[in-house]
């Protein structure tokens, strides 16, 4: 794609030019790494290729398709998106939900329009726990933070990231589902991470046919 067909591309950083050309240029590949793009930027630093990806992607330059490093080029920003990490339920130890590792895919969201801070998340549910509130393969918004009682959030307990409605006191909390087929788990409060707390539920609808 032709610079002069960009929009704003003076005011992209220089590494943010050459990744923007190099990822049009190679649009339709889907084998492009990490590798390959800080060969672009001669530097030996991933961190360095993934800060400037992450930049083009918040100013609206290029969109993720996918899971993998394939981008979709766009001349024009698209403006007011933020994407948000979709985590997978399963991890393999308490600290291995919510990291890097366990991102299934990034999603856009239009930051303004729903107010969504940046550091919020999304995870896929599981189960009819909270039904019928959140379904069996919801998506679910989460914002990180400082949460109140009696509000529905994502914990970590023991092997396993959980959403549920919680109520705490000094030594204990009790872990509610919506649901009222299943019983109320009592934990001890330091046994538990509280991630964040519930503001949005994206509907699943099967198809039938």
């Amino acid at each position: 794609m032709a610079r002069n067909k960009v929009q704003g591309w003076e005011s992209l950083h220089p590494n943010q030019q050459k990744l923007y050309q190099y990822l049009s240029d190679n649009a339709h590949d889907d084998q492009v790494t990490l590798a390959d793009m800080s060969s672009v930027l001669d530097t030996t630093s991933l961190n360095t290729v993934v800060h400037h990806i992450r930049q083009l992607e918040k100013k609206g330059y290029i969109r993720r398709k996918g899971t993998g490093n394939q981008f979709e080029v766009l001349s024009a920003p698209v403006q007011d998106i933020v994407y948000l990490n979709l985590y997978g339920m399963a991890g393999c130890s308490p600290d291995g939900f919510f990291n890097d590792d366990n991102v299934v895919d990034r999603i856009p969201f239009p930051a303004k329009r729903m107010s969504v801070p940046a550091d919020s998340f999304l995870v896929e549910a599981r189960n009819d726990s909270m039904e019928p509130l959140i379904h069996d393969r919801d998506l679910v918004l989460v914002d990180k933070g400082p949460v109140e009682n009696g509000s529905i959030v994502v914990v970590v307990h023991k092997d396993g990231a959980k959403i549920k409605k919680i109520f705490k006191d000094k030594k204990h909390m009790i872990l509610q589902s919506l649901n009222q087929k299943y019983d109320p788990d009592i934990v001890e409060a330091d046994d538990i991470r509280i991630v964040g707390s519930v503001r949005g539920v994206i509907r699943n609808f099967p198809m039938k046919v």
